[in-house]
């Protein structure tokens, strides 16, 4: 079993063997200059896992954790997940099994964070690298910000 792909997203949905994706790949968000901690980062976390043939029918845990340049953690989810075979599977075949964690997510501070996959124990790679910048917003721009 291993992470196929883990990103974070404006939006992420997993339905019906499907993942919809809004805004996928946002490597970057901003906080206004001046804002209090916790930062809720409004964004979701799509992830999908490569299950092998002999790995179905188990259950299996997911962990997906933030954490920032220093390690610390941020936020934690721990779920667990099984993937079946369906009819006509062939033998050997891989499964994919795609999982969304919907946000907010409370971030500490500005600077540079990761979202880690671990299953069954096992860290996965790569991690999915973002950063939170501030911003100040301008006079007279009809609400638009520019990074500072």
């Amino acid at each position: 079993m291993r992470q196929e792909f883990l990103l974070m997203a404006d939006g992420a949905e997993s339905v019906n063997g499907k993942i919809y994706i809004l805004g996928g790949g946002a490597a970057r968000h901003f906080v206004q200059t001046g804002w209090k901690a916790p930062i809720q980062l409004r964004a979701d976390i799509a992830a999908g896992i490569l299950v092998g043939w002999n790995e179905t029918n188990n259950r299996h845990t997911l962990t997906l954790q933030v954490v920032d340049e220093d390690s610390a953690e941020q936020m934690k989810v721990e779920l667990e997940f099984e993937t079946g075979r369906p009819p006509g599977a062939k033998p050997g075949q891989e499964f994919r099994h795609l999982i969304a964690v919907r946000g907010p997510f409370p971030i500490a501070k500005p600077g540079g964070y990761k979202v880690v996959m671990t299953l069954d124990g096992q860290e996965q790679d790569p991690p999915f690298r973002f950063w939170i910048d501030e911003v100040e917003r301008q006079q007279g721009q009809g609400g638009r910000v520019r990074p500072t």
